[in-house]
């Protein structure tokens, strides 16, 4: 099942539940589908590498895991709170993305058709 995500790649977002709660990151990836994302610092997870090649050699990287998009809130980059997100439609038919504590417009989700 498709599901929407409130927040988009480069988002600056606050871990709100977890192991990792309370910790702020930057959102590198977003997946859709499972309604997960990955943030950067967060959820560190080890992983056991084999060898690909004499430049590549093997080891245990540590990279960020995925976590449940539920698990993170935006953070307003005008009042820098974390907060849940909004829509709001201009009159010229463009769509933002607003912050529900401030009503700043956090960006712009869809520009207005010209005619």
């Amino acid at each position: 099942m498709a599901s929407k995500i409130h927040v988009k790649k480069d988002d600056k977002v606050v871990v709100i539940s977890g192991k990792d709660a309370g910790s702020q990151g930057q959102v590198l990836k977003t997946e859709p589908k499972s309604g997960r994302v990955i943030v950067s610092g967060v959820n560190m997870v080890k992983k056991h590498q084999k060898a690909m090649s004499q430049t590549k050699p093997a080891g245990i990287i540590e990279k960020e895991g995925s976590i449940d998009a539920s698990n993170v809130m935006l953070v307003c980059p005008k009042c820098g709170k974390a907060t849940r997100v909004g829509k709001r439609v201009a009159e010229d038919g463009s769509k933002f993305r607003v912050c529900k504590k401030c009503g700043a417009d956090i960006d712009q989700i869809k520009k207005a058709k010209e005619e």
